[in-house]
């Protein structure tokens, strides 16, 4: 069973039960939660990391074979392709990169 990510919705006021981002196990075929079990605030379901596992290792070739991109991380908010299909770099904006530490400074002041 796959292990789910959710967060409190913006326009939810700051949980004092939980630190706004929570985990649940559920099914492939269940419904995506709509509310904390903990709080009842409003939540959505998030992009988290995934896990893929084989039986052989997964090479960078291998996964470009199966239609995957295989990135690697040269900087500070810059990303360059190792193998499969897409753009060759990814490179965020300074106002993205601003975006993202504040966005971790956040979390982190959270727990």
């Amino acid at each position: 069973m796959p292990l789910y990510e959710y967060e409190l919705l913006e326009t939810e006021a700051a949980c004092p039960m939980c630190p706004g981002r929570f985990e649940a196990l559920q099914d492939l075929g269940d419904e995506p939660l709509s509310h904390c079990p903990d709080c009842g605030y409003r939540v959505r379901r998030v992009v988290s990391k995934v896990t893929i596992k084989t039986r052989s290792a997964m090479t960078a070739a291998k996964a470009a074979k199966k239609g995957l991109t295989t990135w690697k991380k040269t900087g500070e908010g810059r990303w360059e392709k190792i193998d499969g299909p897409g753009v060759d770099a990814i490179v965020g904006s300074p106002e993205d990169v601003a975006a993202v530490k504040e966005e971790k400074r956040q979390t982190r002041d959270i727990t």
